[in-house]
């Protein structure tokens, strides 16, 4: 608790500095005039109508006779006929005029421009000459790793499959029809698409299953699952999210491999405070404040949750009560992510809490079985059938739930009053909750 409080703390208080720093590049950067960016790609490329685009991390910003050292971040948009196979990672040298993000009329790009301020973008480009530079760091390597699974992914699974495939499982949408995307985001099921908690525990559960059934001791099992974790966090493109669940994974793993009790708040915190040191402006993504947020409610409402599937009654309503108990931790999680969706997104989405239970045994497949796929050389067309079949079925359930009238609905954004008085409220029940089943507990056993 003392270690989450210090992050909120060092974060607010780190995070107006990076706020106040942000207004100033604003305001000095010159927008519309000709400058050379030196520094290198901090995001994989997505390759999108010919184009590249990406953001750069400028070190050095020349104009005119001026030369500024400050790190920049720019979104930059490269016509792929400059520059051929680009990296994540790769160092560059750039030439063009930066702009001023502006929102145009549609309301796409209005929430593009959003998403670039709360990034911390102030600036983009549309570079005239581009040229590589030889001192790229090892993250290119990844980056070429990631692409040729990418490649072997699609080469084992037909092609509509294929591209849903490599969005679940290695963030890759550029195959994505705009319609698809739009499912995803009316059955608030769009955080699949984006490598975070959701995969890192599936692959971490699927990984300790798998290695405690072939006898593996508990403690190299935990360091497996720490591998297996902080490798597809290497390749999956997830940035920050995926970092974050895999900070949380390897702290929970951790504890297992040095054989220490494992306390799921502790390690929230912890990991909370490392996210924070490593980035001052981390309490300001919405990736972080969703990933923290819901792993709270997850850890606030466990132990009712628990009572709720172990409580009273005969085995043969063991089964009713674990499909009640998992529907209850969905309805959690969606009322929990609800105001930050409606700040961010301005709209909530009503059939997210059975959207994902239904899709959750399928891309849990996707997941496991799409990664494999892609570790693996060309192998006869049926062995991709269970990741084909898979799918195609989170493909069906999302168009047919999106296609329900108020799937989705439109929600002013709250001010941030209010979303403290809610989470206060939301915690409280919760733990509340939690208390009294856990009294109930001990008077069972005792």
């Amino acid at each position: 608790m003392l270690l989450a409080l210090a992050a909120m703390w060092l974060g607010a208080v780190q995070g107006i500095k990076y706020s106040q720093a942000q207004i100033v590049l604003s305001r000095v950067l010159p927008a519309g005039e000709a400058v050379t960016l030196v520094g290198e790609v901090a995001t994989e490329p997505s390759l999108r109508r010919g184009t590249y685009r990406f953001v750069f991390r400028a070190e050095s910003t020349t104009w005119s006779n001026t030369t500024l050292r400050t790190p920049v971040q720019v979104w930059v948009s490269l016509p792929q006929s400059a520059v051929q196979n680009l990296y994540c990672g790769e160092r560059l040298r750039l030439y063009g005029r930066l702009r001023a993000p502006e929102a145009g009329t549609r309301a796409a790009s209005a929430s593009f421009v959003q998403y670039l301020r709360r990034q911390g973008i102030v600036r983009t480009m549309q570079p005239l000459r581009v040229q590589r530079l030889p001192e790229s760091g090892w993250r290119v390597h990844l980056s070429q790793l990631r692409q040729a699974l990418l490649s072997n992914l699609r080469a084992h699974l037909p092609t509509r499959e294929g591209h849903i495939a490599a969005a679940i499982v290695l963030n890759d949408r550029t195959g994505l029809d705009a319609d698809l995307r739009e499912g995803f985001r009316r059955t608030g099921t769009i955080h699949i698409l984006s490598p975070s908690g959701t995969h890192v525990s599936m692959l971490a559960l699927a990984t300790w299953v798998l290695s405690r059934w072939l006898k593996v001791s508990r403690r190299a099992s935990a360091v497996l699952v720490i591998a297996v974790i902080w490798g597809f966090v290497g390749v999956a493109s997830g940035g920050e999210p995926s970092v974050r669940a895999g900070v949380m994974g390897t702290l929970v793993a951790g504890a297992i491999a040095l054989q220490r009790e494992l306390d799921m708040p502790t390690s929230l915190g912890v990991a909370a405070f490392l996210l924070v040191c490593w980035d001052v402006g981390t309490l300001r993504d919405p990736g972080f404040q969703f990933s923290f947020t819901l792993v709270a409610a997850i850890v606030a409402s466990s132990e009712w949750l628990k009572h709720l599937v172990s409580g009273t009654g005969s085995s043969t309503q063991r089964l009713p009560r674990e499909i009640l108990a998992a529907f209850c931790l969905s309805m959690v999680c969606a009322i929990a992510s609800a105001p930050l969706t409606a700040l961010y997104y301005g709209q909530m989405s009503l059939v997210a809490p059975i959207a994902n239970l239904l899709i959750v045994v399928p891309v849990q497949v996707v997941t496991c079985g799409g990664l494999l796929l892609a570790l693996t050389p060309p192998l006869p067309e049926f062995v991709g059938t269970p990741v084909t079949i898979s799918v195609w079925l989170v493909e069906r359930l999302v168009r047919l739930l999106a296609e329900i009238p108020y799937a989705s609905v439109p929600a002013p954004p709250p001010s941030h009053v209010f979303i403290g008085a809610f989470y206060a409220v939301f915690f409280s029940i919760m733990l509340a909750l939690s208390a009294r089943a856990s009294r109930r507990r001990d008077a069972l056993t005792w």
